[in-house]
Protein backbone atom coordinates (compact mmCIF):
# COMPACT_ATOMS: atom_id res chain seq x y z
CA UNK A 1 0.00 0.00 0.00
CA UNK A 2 1.96 3.12 -0.79
CA UNK A 3 1.02 6.35 0.82
CA UNK A 4 0.06 9.51 -1.35
CA UNK A 5 1.78 12.83 -0.90
CA UNK A 6 -1.46 15.22 -0.52
CA UNK A 7 -0.27 17.52 2.25
CA UNK A 8 -2.37 18.71 5.17
CA UNK A 9 -2.86 17.69 8.73
CA UNK A 10 -1.27 17.16 11.91
CA UNK A 11 -0.30 14.29 14.56
CA UNK A 12 0.29 13.66 18.07
CA UNK A 13 2.73 10.56 18.47
CA UNK A 14 1.94 9.00 21.89
CA UNK A 15 5.56 7.64 22.92
CA UNK A 16 5.83 8.19 26.68
CA UNK A 17 5.82 4.02 27.70
CA UNK A 18 8.55 2.77 29.40
CA UNK A 19 7.70 -1.20 27.74
CA UNK A 20 7.55 -3.01 31.44
CA UNK A 21 7.40 -6.25 29.19
CA UNK A 22 10.77 -5.38 27.19
CA UNK A 23 12.08 -5.83 30.61
CA UNK A 24 15.90 -4.46 30.57
CA UNK A 25 16.23 -3.35 26.91
CA UNK A 26 14.31 -0.13 28.23
CA UNK A 27 15.98 0.50 31.32
CA UNK A 28 18.19 2.89 29.46
CA UNK A 29 16.05 4.20 26.51
CA UNK A 30 12.30 4.85 26.17
CA UNK A 31 10.36 1.63 24.33
CA UNK A 32 10.07 3.43 20.93
CA UNK A 33 13.69 4.55 21.02
CA UNK A 34 14.30 0.83 20.92
CA UNK A 35 16.74 0.60 17.75
CA UNK A 36 16.15 -1.07 14.30
CA UNK A 37 18.51 -1.24 10.95
CA UNK A 38 20.75 1.89 13.02
CA UNK A 39 17.56 4.11 13.79
CA UNK A 40 14.88 3.99 16.84
CA UNK A 41 12.06 2.99 16.23
CA UNK A 42 9.98 6.23 16.62
CA UNK A 43 12.02 7.55 13.64
CA UNK A 44 10.03 5.18 11.35
CA UNK A 45 6.70 6.97 12.45
CA UNK A 46 8.24 10.14 11.88
CA UNK A 47 9.37 9.24 8.32
CA UNK A 48 6.24 7.59 7.53
CA UNK A 49 4.26 10.99 8.69
CA UNK A 50 6.85 12.82 6.81
CA UNK A 51 5.72 11.09 3.55
CA UNK A 52 2.42 11.91 3.63
CA UNK A 53 2.67 15.69 4.08
CA UNK A 54 1.63 15.55 7.89
CA UNK A 55 3.26 18.06 10.00
CA UNK A 56 3.26 19.22 12.51
CA UNK A 57 4.46 16.41 14.90
CA UNK A 58 3.79 16.77 18.43
CA UNK A 59 5.55 13.73 20.17
CA UNK A 60 3.81 12.97 23.51
CA UNK A 61 7.15 12.18 25.89
CA UNK A 62 6.97 10.45 29.48
CA UNK A 63 9.76 8.12 30.55
CA UNK A 64 13.05 8.87 29.72
CA UNK A 65 11.78 11.65 27.29
CA UNK A 66 15.19 14.01 27.34
CA UNK A 67 16.08 10.42 25.22
CA UNK A 68 14.01 11.42 22.67
CA UNK A 69 14.10 15.62 22.36
CA UNK A 70 17.65 15.11 22.15
CA UNK A 71 17.38 12.44 19.40
CA UNK A 72 15.06 14.57 17.01
CA UNK A 73 15.31 18.23 18.10
CA UNK A 74 13.04 20.17 16.40
CA UNK A 75 12.39 17.73 13.38
CA UNK A 76 14.36 19.78 10.63
CA UNK A 77 17.24 17.28 10.28
CA UNK A 78 14.40 15.13 9.06
CA UNK A 79 12.57 17.43 7.00
CA UNK A 80 9.63 18.07 9.29
CA UNK A 81 8.24 20.01 12.09
CA UNK A 82 8.24 18.22 15.67
CA UNK A 83 7.11 20.14 18.92
CA UNK A 84 6.63 18.25 22.15
CA UNK A 85 4.92 17.60 25.04
CA UNK A 86 5.93 16.09 28.41
CA UNK A 87 3.58 14.38 30.39
CA UNK A 88 5.31 15.18 34.06
CA UNK A 89 3.10 12.24 35.77
CA UNK A 90 2.08 9.42 33.75
CA UNK A 91 -1.40 10.35 32.26
CA UNK A 92 -2.17 7.37 30.70
CA UNK A 93 -2.90 7.35 26.83
CA UNK A 94 -5.87 9.93 26.95
CA UNK A 95 -4.41 12.24 29.42
CA UNK A 96 -1.52 12.18 27.41
CA UNK A 97 -3.23 13.01 24.41
CA UNK A 98 -5.23 15.79 25.82
CA UNK A 99 -2.32 17.61 27.15
CA UNK A 100 -0.21 16.82 23.24
CA UNK A 101 -3.52 18.08 21.54
CA UNK A 102 -2.96 21.54 23.27
CA UNK A 103 -0.89 22.03 20.82
CA UNK A 104 -2.47 20.85 17.53
CA UNK A 105 -4.22 23.20 15.55
CA UNK A 106 -6.38 20.84 12.90
CA UNK A 107 -9.56 19.21 13.37
CA UNK A 108 -9.62 16.39 12.71
CA UNK A 109 -5.78 15.14 13.41
CA UNK A 110 -4.00 11.57 13.41
CA UNK A 111 -2.66 9.82 17.04
CA UNK A 112 -0.50 7.32 16.70
CA UNK A 113 1.09 4.72 19.28
CA UNK A 114 4.52 5.41 19.63
CA UNK A 115 5.40 1.79 19.68
CA UNK A 116 3.68 0.16 16.28
CA UNK A 117 3.58 0.85 13.03
CA UNK A 118 1.19 -0.27 10.45
CA UNK A 119 0.98 0.12 6.76
CA UNK A 120 -2.11 3.29 5.86
CA UNK A 121 -2.84 5.85 4.44
CA UNK A 122 -2.90 8.73 7.02
CA UNK A 123 -5.29 10.93 4.81
CA UNK A 124 -7.73 8.06 4.54
CA UNK A 125 -8.50 8.01 7.83
CA UNK A 126 -9.09 12.18 7.80
CA UNK A 127 -11.34 11.58 5.42
CA UNK A 128 -13.25 9.29 6.79
CA UNK A 129 -14.26 11.64 9.86
CA UNK A 130 -16.90 13.09 8.50
CA UNK A 131 -21.17 13.99 9.50
CA UNK A 132 -21.31 12.31 12.37
CA UNK A 133 -18.51 10.15 12.30
CA UNK A 134 -16.09 11.60 15.62
CA UNK A 135 -13.33 9.47 14.79
CA UNK A 136 -11.58 6.79 12.82
CA UNK A 137 -9.05 4.11 13.66
CA UNK A 138 -7.12 1.49 11.58
CA UNK A 139 -7.86 -2.14 12.23
CA UNK A 140 -5.48 -4.64 11.33
CA UNK A 141 -6.25 -8.54 11.17
CA UNK A 142 -3.48 -10.95 13.29
CA UNK A 143 -3.40 -14.56 13.22
CA UNK A 144 -3.38 -14.64 16.96
CA UNK A 145 -6.54 -12.31 18.70
CA UNK A 146 -5.27 -13.35 22.15
CA UNK A 147 -2.67 -11.05 22.50
CA UNK A 148 -4.92 -7.64 21.69
CA UNK A 149 -8.44 -6.83 21.90
CA UNK A 150 -10.80 -7.61 19.48
CA UNK A 151 -12.85 -4.97 17.52
CA UNK A 152 -15.87 -5.74 15.70
CA UNK A 153 -17.50 -3.73 12.76
CA UNK A 154 -21.04 -3.48 11.41
CA UNK A 155 -22.00 -4.03 7.54
CA UNK A 156 -21.29 -0.13 7.41
CA UNK A 157 -17.97 -0.35 9.24
CA UNK A 158 -18.83 1.65 11.91
CA UNK A 159 -17.18 -0.36 15.01
CA UNK A 160 -19.99 -1.57 16.87
CA UNK A 161 -18.24 -3.37 19.82
CA UNK A 162 -14.64 -3.63 21.95
CA UNK A 163 -13.40 -6.84 23.46
CA UNK A 164 -10.94 -7.31 25.85
CA UNK A 165 -9.30 -9.97 24.10
CA UNK A 166 -9.53 -11.36 20.55
CA UNK A 167 -9.59 -15.13 20.59
CA UNK A 168 -6.41 -17.28 21.61
CA UNK A 169 -5.23 -18.78 18.59
CA UNK A 170 -7.32 -17.64 16.28
CA UNK A 171 -7.43 -14.63 13.59
CA UNK A 172 -8.61 -11.39 14.78
CA UNK A 173 -9.62 -7.81 13.66
CA UNK A 174 -7.33 -5.82 15.71
CA UNK A 175 -6.62 -1.94 16.94
CA UNK A 176 -3.40 -0.95 14.65
CA UNK A 177 -2.58 2.32 16.98
CA UNK A 178 -3.34 4.68 14.10
CA UNK A 179 -6.31 7.00 14.19
CA UNK A 180 -7.77 10.59 12.98
CA UNK A 181 -9.63 12.09 16.33
CA UNK A 182 -11.93 15.45 16.06
CA UNK A 183 -11.18 17.44 18.76
CA UNK A 184 -14.46 17.38 20.45
CA UNK A 185 -13.19 13.56 21.11
CA UNK A 186 -10.39 15.68 23.75
CA UNK A 187 -12.94 17.54 25.02
CA UNK A 188 -15.50 14.55 26.01
CA UNK A 189 -12.40 12.59 27.74
CA UNK A 190 -13.10 12.14 31.66
CA UNK A 191 -11.58 13.45 33.48
CA UNK A 192 -8.95 13.89 36.58
CA UNK A 193 -5.81 11.89 34.78
CA UNK A 194 -5.09 8.58 33.93
CA UNK A 195 -7.31 8.22 31.14
CA UNK A 196 -7.19 5.37 28.60
CA UNK A 197 -7.96 6.28 25.26
CA UNK A 198 -8.24 2.43 24.80
CA UNK A 199 -10.38 1.58 27.23
CA UNK A 200 -12.17 4.97 28.75
CA UNK A 201 -12.59 6.85 25.59
CA UNK A 202 -13.15 4.98 22.71
CA UNK A 203 -15.81 2.82 23.85
CA UNK A 204 -18.24 5.25 24.41
CA UNK A 205 -17.72 6.26 20.96
CA UNK A 206 -19.04 3.31 19.58
CA UNK A 207 -21.26 3.69 16.22
CA UNK A 208 -19.67 6.79 15.58
CA UNK A 209 -16.48 5.48 15.03
CA UNK A 210 -15.33 4.73 11.12
CA UNK A 211 -13.23 1.35 10.83
CA UNK A 212 -10.83 0.72 8.07
CA UNK A 213 -8.75 -2.55 7.81
CA UNK A 214 -5.16 -1.90 6.25
CA UNK A 215 -3.79 -5.20 4.67
CA UNK A 216 -0.64 -4.34 5.00
CA UNK A 217 2.31 -4.34 6.97
CA UNK A 218 1.96 -4.33 11.03
CA UNK A 219 4.65 -4.62 13.97
CA UNK A 220 4.00 -3.77 17.92
CA UNK A 221 7.46 -4.42 19.32
CA UNK A 222 5.63 -4.65 23.17
CA UNK A 223 7.03 -8.01 23.20
CA UNK A 224 10.55 -9.25 23.21
CA UNK A 225 9.87 -11.77 20.74
CA UNK A 226 8.48 -9.16 18.40
CA UNK A 227 10.92 -6.23 18.89
CA UNK A 228 13.87 -9.60 17.87
CA UNK A 229 11.96 -10.44 14.96
CA UNK A 230 11.85 -7.01 13.24
CA UNK A 231 15.03 -6.17 14.52
CA UNK A 232 16.40 -9.42 12.55
CA UNK A 233 14.79 -8.75 9.79
CA UNK A 234 13.74 -5.15 8.95
CA UNK A 235 13.46 -5.22 5.57
CA UNK A 236 9.45 -5.30 5.78
CA UNK A 237 9.36 -2.31 7.83
CA UNK A 238 11.37 -0.37 5.57
CA UNK A 239 8.74 -1.27 2.95
CA UNK A 240 6.41 -0.08 4.42
CA UNK A 241 7.69 3.45 5.70
CA UNK A 242 8.89 6.00 2.97
CA UNK A 243 12.73 6.32 3.74
CA UNK A 244 14.14 9.47 2.63
CA UNK A 245 17.47 8.19 1.31
CA UNK A 246 19.20 11.95 1.55
CA UNK A 247 18.51 12.29 5.63
CA UNK A 248 20.41 9.78 6.82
Amino acid sequence: MSLQHRGGGSAVILAGGRGTRLGALTDALPKPMLPIDGHPFLEYLVWQLRASGIKPIVISTGYKGEEIRSYFGDGRRLGTEILYSDEGTPLGTGGALRRAAALIESDPFLVLNGDSVCEVDPHALLDAVMGEMLAAMTLTRVPDGGRYGAVELTPDGRVAAFRAAGPAGKPALVNAGVYALRREVVDLMPVPDPVSLERDVLPGLRGRIKGLVSDGYFIDIGLPETYRQVKRDPRPLLRAVWRPDNLG
